[in-house]
This record gives structure tokens, C-alpha cells and sequence, in this order.
């Protein structure tokens, strides 16, 4: 199954001052996050961001690219268990769901599952999650995929939406996403 932009919806998680620190590769993560709210955009996708209320404020260049985005506030790991959160969810058309953030293994994790259990189908960015350490962000992403939930990379998710080297704006997309000059 692939990613069809007339059915999907991108949701990051968590991005957050007081976690990025902790989580493995965490600067590296927050530009591959950013790629992934840029890339949302690019190709008309709807794009939101949860935020922990324990964690702080939201990175400030996430912030800065998604100002527009929604924010959606949330207590538990799951984020379907915020009643405002799955009312959101429910009165959505999308059928696909691509999430990328922290941490694998557990918000992830548990909001991906809970997305299953309303039939959804969902995408992972295998490359655009972390943890505070490697083995969680590995268990995290082993219990997804024997769950149902799809992994995928960047780049993946890239070719899935744009399709067609005919696409006419195919090379000013790829310069810009792939070939290493996505600077945020």
C-alpha cells in the first residue's frame, strides 16, 4: 500500500524543547521533522503537531514552518484519549495517517494502535522517529510493524506523493527534498 495524498494526513509528535535533547539523534530528528511538515505542505497535505503538556514549549524552526498547523494538546501518550484530539480525528475525511516524532516506542506507538483500531491505515517514517535510546526506538518500531503499521522513510514518502517524474514540479522538489540542500 502507498501514501495517496488525497487520503493522507501527517501528525508530528511532540517536538518539544525539554525532549529533543534526550532522544537519540534529537537535532537531526527536529530538521527530519521540519522535512516532513515542509513536505506536508508542499504537496497540500493536513498536517498537525501534538505537544505534551509536561514537555515545554514546541521547537521554535517546527514552530516557525507549521505557525498555521493545529496544535493539539495532550496529557496521555495516546493521543486519541484526548477527547478533543479524536473528535478531531473523527470528523476527518483521511482514511491514512503518516506520523513522525518522539518517542517510538511509546506515544507513537500507542497513537498508532489506537488509529488501527478505527480503521485507519498508518505510516511510520522509520527515519523521522527516535527515542531516548536505540533499543525502545528498535522495540518500539519491531511491535509496529508486527501491528499492521506500515515503516517508510523520507524518501519514500516523497516518491509516494509526487508519483510521476512527469510531474512538472518534480526536479524543483527533488533539489530541494532529496539531494541533501534541505536546510532549515
Amino acid at each position: 500500500m502507498l501514501v495517496d495524498k488525497d487520503k493522507a494526513a501527517v501528525v508530528v509528535f511532540d517536538m518539544q524543547l525539554d525532549l529533543i535533547p534526550l532522544l537519540v539523534n534529537g537535532s537531526q530528528l527536529l530538521h527530519d521533522c521540519c522535512w516532513v511538515a515542509d513536505v506536508a505542505r508542499e504537496f497540500d497535505l493536513p498536517l498537525a503537531l501534538t505537544e505534551h503538556r509536561k514537555l515545554g514549549g514546541l521547537s521554535l524552526s517546527l514552530h516557525d514552518l507549521t505557525h498555521d498547523a493545529p496544535r493539539w494538546e495532550k496529557e496521555h501518550f495516546d493521543f486519541l484519549r484526548e477527547p478533543h484530539i479524536a473528535a478531531e480525528v473523527a470528523a476527518s475525511d483521511r482514511e491514512q495517517y503518516v506520523l513522525a516524532g518522539a518517542e517510538t516506542h511509546i506515544v507513537l506507538f500507542q497513537s498508532a494502535l489506537s488509529l488501527l483500531d478505527l480503521g485507519k491505515t498508518v505510516f511510520l517514517l522509520a527515519d523521522t522517529c527516535s527515542a531516548r535510546n536505540r533499543s525502545d526506538h528498535d522495540a518500539g518500531l519491531d511491535r509496529l510493524r508486527a501491528a499492521g503499521v506500515h515503516l517508510l522513510t523520507r524518501e519514500m514518502f516523497f516518491f509516494e506523493l509526487i508519483r510521476n517524474s512527469e510531474d512538472p514540479r518534480y526536479l524543483e522538489l527533488a533539489k530541494k527534498y532529496l539531494d541533501g540542500r534541505y536546510i532549515r
